[in-house]
């Protein structure tokens, strides 16, 4: 007992003497403030602007602006909507369709607002067939390479032939349906009608005639005038 006792009074004064030994802590603080002229500086530094800069809109910005915006609309209304995508699916088609006459040649009025082919005239109200030198007018035509203008003369210059040989009688305002009936148990009725045939869709549907179709268009005639001299 007396050497615990002993034990613990040397550890008390080895603590003791450990504490005294350290120094006693005496520094000093000094208050500091931040420098307002540093602030100031840092704030009027653009390189420690760090926010959405300030743009100044002009007159223009504003209006592509908008057009931006009517252009988002008007995308989102045509994939939306069921009416946006009606509209947006029936223009293409009419876009198409105006794509595909244009490269056929095709006048789209003769498609809704002119009567069929089959029933048009060949001459207009001026013209006498028999006062017209088709000769003449037709190598006129060729030579301009306007061929479509030939085609026409050509039709015209068989019908001319038909009366002359008595085969149908020809009077302004009867349509080409007319002469077809006048001379349908006729021999010559087979080149007739492929000359009509070129005639119709050249002259009324606008279809390109290239030299090879006229070489095609000048032998149905020399055929046709062989019907008529029998």
């Amino acid at each position: 007992m007396r050497r615990i006792s002993f034990l613990l009074l040397i550890y008390c004064f080895y603590s003791a003497t450990t504490f005294a030994e350290v120094p006693a802590n005496d520094s000093t603080y000094v208050e500091r403030h931040f420098s307002t002229e540093k602030i100031e500086s840092f704030k009027a530094d653009s390189e420690f602007v760090y926010g959405r800069p300030m743009q100044v809109e002009s007159f223009w910005d504003r209006i592509l602006y908008w057009l931006i915006q009517v252009i988002d609309r008007i995308f989102y209304f045509t994939t939306n909507t069921w009416i946006g995508k009606a509209l947006l699916y029936g223009s293409a088609i009419l876009l198409l369709g105006y794509v595909v006459l244009k490269l056929l040649k095709i006048d789209a009025k003769n498609l809704f607002y002119k009567s069929s082919p089959s029933n048009m005239l060949a001459t207009s109200e001026h013209e006498n067939i028999h006062e017209l030198n088709f000769d003449k007018l037709i190598a006129q035509a060729v030579e301009k390479r306007n061929y479509r203008e030939a085609v026409r003369l050509t039709f015209l210059y068989s019908l001319k032939k038909l009366a002359d040989a008595n085969l149908i009688k020809w009077v302004p305002g009867k349509t080409n349906d007319d002469y077809m009936r006048e001379i349908k148990n006729h021999p010559s009725l087979p080149r007739i009608m492929e000359l009509r045939y070129y005639f119709d869709y050249a002259w009324y549907g606008h279809f390109e005639i290239d030299p090879s179709t006229y070489t095609a268009i000048q032998n149905a005639f020399a055929e046709f005038n062989q019907t008529i001299k029998k």
